[in-house]
């Protein structure tokens, strides 16, 4: 007898919960934008925060604040779905992606894998 194997399930990534979370822990008010990216490894995300607020904070401090809001909050399959998260301004942000987005652009036309 033949018997088909079910292949585990993965938790589907928890987007909306890390939203309620993160909005939870900013000062009242403060907008803030979830993006999430594939980080390449296993299905794992990299899961980055653009807000305004603690701008004034080093960004190892608005990690740690950011996981200890987290802290017990997500399951362990949640978990397993994030490789890390970054907090940042998004001026930033938009001078990270302005000069890492030609160099993508380059390559991409090249032909050569990222």
């Amino acid at each position: 007898m033949i018997t088909a194997r079910k292949k585990k399930s993965l938790a589907s990534f928890p987007r909306a919960k890390i939203a309620r979370i993160v909005e939870g822990v900013l000062p009242k008010g403060t907008a803030f934008q979830l993006r999430a990216s594939d980080s390449g490894i296993r299905q794992m995300k990299v899961v980055r925060i653009v807000t305004p607020a603690w701008k004034r904070l080093r960004p190892p401090e608005r990690i740690s604040k950011v996981l200890a809001a987290m802290d017990g909050k997500l399951s362990e399959a949640e978990q397993e779905r994030i490789l890390r998260f970054s907090v940042l301004t998004p001026e930033e942000y938009k001078a990270i992606y302005r000069n890492a987005l030609p160099g993508f652009l380059k390559a991409l036309r090249r032909g050569t894998p990222v």
